[in-house]
């Protein structure tokens, strides 16, 4: 054979061979630690790795707070009457009258403060159990009975002027009937003496409202009461007082979303 012939056969055979052992080490990750993934391999980790929307846990939402729902503007009233477990503890404000601890304090002041002023507010009656508002209502109707009524009527007159047990603002120690050592009649004239007009001017500055105003009366159900002060904190009752609400119409108007503000 020739010796060129030869020599071209070599050549041929050795680059065959680098070529194959090229494409072997091609198909051999340089760094033995790095795994390679074919593309169908990386699209399932993928999937792996990214949660679905179904698999996303829903938003949890938070329920808007009643505005209302608040220990000073607790409402007591024949469509509210309080919970058969309801409790208060209770502090003296005077004599042997007692009231919600939480606002003793502020009757005290409020009650020296219209002295000094020459004024004097006297508590006829404050906290009052419900056996006690029973006692009271049995015999309101009693006199309303022997005033020639029914029950049925002599309990509905009752209800007017003396709420019915469970649902009286006197169970729960926020209010207080004040009169003064020289008007100590529970009437409409008691508004027109000093200390029932100091009340009127002074009250909400405390955090006191007049509860059961006479123009109020087919909202309430309560007859007008000029001596029956209702403690509700210092921003709500100047709130009521300056808008002449009652407290049923002011709770309403919060749960809608509160009074407009001067401008809107």
């Amino acid at each position: 054979m020739n010796g060129n012939l030869i020599a071209t056969l070599l050549v041929l055979l050795l680059c065959a061979g680098a070529t194959m052992a090229g494409v072997m080490l091609s198909d051999e990750p340089s760094d033995p630690s790095v795994i390679t993934n074919t593309p169908n391999q990386v699209e399932e980790i993928v999937d792996e790795e990214t949660p679905s929307e179904e698999e996303e846990e829903p938003t949890e939402e938070i329920p808007e707070e009643d505005p209302t729902d608040t220990w000073e503007l607790l409402l007591a009233n024949p469509s509210n009457p309080l919970p058969d477990d309801f409790e208060v503890e209770t502090a003296p404000v005077q004599g042997d009258f007692v009231m919600d601890e939480r606002i003793a304090d502020v009757m005290k002041e409020m009650i020296a403060d219209a002295k000094e002023e020459g004024v004097d507010l006297m508590i006829c009656s404050a906290y009052r159990s419900i056996e006690r508002q029973q006692e009271l209502f049995d015999a309101e109707v009693a006199v309303q009975m022997n005033n020639g009524k029914s029950k049925e009527e002599a309990e509905k007159i009752t209800a007017t002027m003396i709420a019915i047990p469970g649902t009286s603002e006197h169970h729960t120690g926020l209010a207080a009937d004040i009169v003064t050592p020289t008007h100590q009649t529970l009437d409409p004239e008691f508004a027109d003496t000093d200390a029932g007009k100091w009340l009127q001017e002074n009250a909400a500055e405390y955090g006191f409202i007049l509860r059961y105003p006479e123009d109020k009366q087919d909202i309430t159900e309560i007859i007008y009461e000029s001596w029956h002060y209702r403690y509700v904190g210092v921003d709500h009752a100047i709130a009521i007082k300056e808008n002449g609400l009652c407290l049923e119409e002011y709770l309403e108007i919060l749960k809608e979303g509160g009074l407009e503000k001067d401008g809107e």
